[in-house]
């Protein structure tokens, strides 16, 4: 009896087996893969009419790419007078690799589309993000539906931390590692309700001081825009405090009373005629200019960027009317 040894077997094992790295290097023959996407679907359908329409081309090409294809292998994949459509022993044998290829594919694409559409996160003051910004997002979310977006509000500065957000909307500084952009000239104005309307006497700005007034800067605002119409200061007042602008208008959209307001808080309910805007008493408060902030190195900066350049449109087509042409 012949005796093999142990090295014998290694080395005959040795030398059956190639190395990866040798493989790596060698060309690869694959078949063409418009001859494999058009094999796949007719095997799958059993139909070249089929498989034609799903891949939007002729019956005649689907054809032609499953000539190449058994020509490229040697030989038949089809039982092509088989009605339906058969495949021979070659073909299944294909197809059952071939589909789960394209599966696999499929799936992990899928998986790395999906992981790269991060959700883009944006937080905005309570005022401009109650009442003008969550009515549009639909809008934005119809034209690019591919970005999704969660909107967050914050009522100050102090609660804020910008870390957890994309995009930052409001008239706070600019958080560290964020870049500023200012969305508009903000101009604010009284407001009130149509009936208080009736009442004032519009030639004179100082008719405002007969009724409650209402602020969400301890009086600070109105003293500002008392100084912006060169107006004395009156020997009395009715101020009722608020802590929030968007308070203060909402308060007088059913009652007696004016507040200070602009067209990212009342611009809808002046459309929609719940409020009456006085824009010839405007003037620009200095704390109430909205800026844009933004994170330049963010992963979702293409995101960002269409969002951002969406805002600004927005914000231009809502301005009033009588304010559009104001420096």
């Amino acid at each position: 009896m012949n005796k093999i040894s142990d090295n014998n077997i290694k080395n005959n094992t040795a030398a059956e087996i190639p190395n990866p790295s040798q493989l790596s290097h060698s060309p690869v023959q694959l078949p063409p893969l418009k001859a494999l996407l058009a094999f796949e679907a007719t095997a799958r359908l059993f139909s070249f009419s089929r498989a034609a329409a799903e891949l939007c081309v002729t019956q005649s090409a689907i054809s032609h790419q499953i000539r190449l294809l058994e020509d490229f292998i040697g030989t038949p994949l089809l039982l092509r007078q088989h009605k339906p459509l058969a495949l021979t022993e070659a073909g299944a044998t294909l197809y059952s690799v071939v589909g789960d290829c394209f599966f696999r594919l499929q799936s992990v694409t899928h998986h790395l589309r999906k992981s790269k559409n991060r959700v883009l996160k944006i937080v905005a003051q309570t005022s401009i993000a109650v009442e003008w910004l969550a009515p549009r997002l639909p809008l934005f979310q119809q034209q690019h539906p591919d970005i999704e977006t969660l909107l967050h509000m914050e009522s100050s500065a102090s609660s804020l931390d910008a870390n957890a957000f994309d995009v930052v909307i409001g008239t706070w500084p600019t958080p560290a590692g964020f870049v500023s952009q200012r969305i508009r000239t903000e101009w604010w104005f009284p407001v009130c309700a149509p009936a208080q309307y009736e009442l004032l006497d519009l030639t004179q700005p100082s008719s405002v001081f007969a009724y409650p007034l209402y602020s969400s800067e301890q009086g600070e605002d109105w003293q500002l825009w008392r100084q912006q119409m060169q107006l004395r200061e009156p020997a009395k007042t009715e101020m009722s405090q608020v802590s929030l602008a968007l308070l203060a208008t909402k308060a007088v959209t059913c009652g007696k009373g004016l507040a200070l307001s602009n067209s990212f808080i009342a611009g809808d309910a002046i459309r929609q005629g719940q409020l009456k805007a006085l824009t010839h008493w405007r003037y620009q408060l200095p704390w109430g200019q909205y800026q844009l902030h933004y994170r330049q190195d963010s992963l979702s900066r293409n995101a960002i960027a269409v969002f951002n350049h969406w805002l600004l449109q927005q914000a231009e087509l809502s301005l009033l009317t009588e304010l559009k042409t104001t420096d």
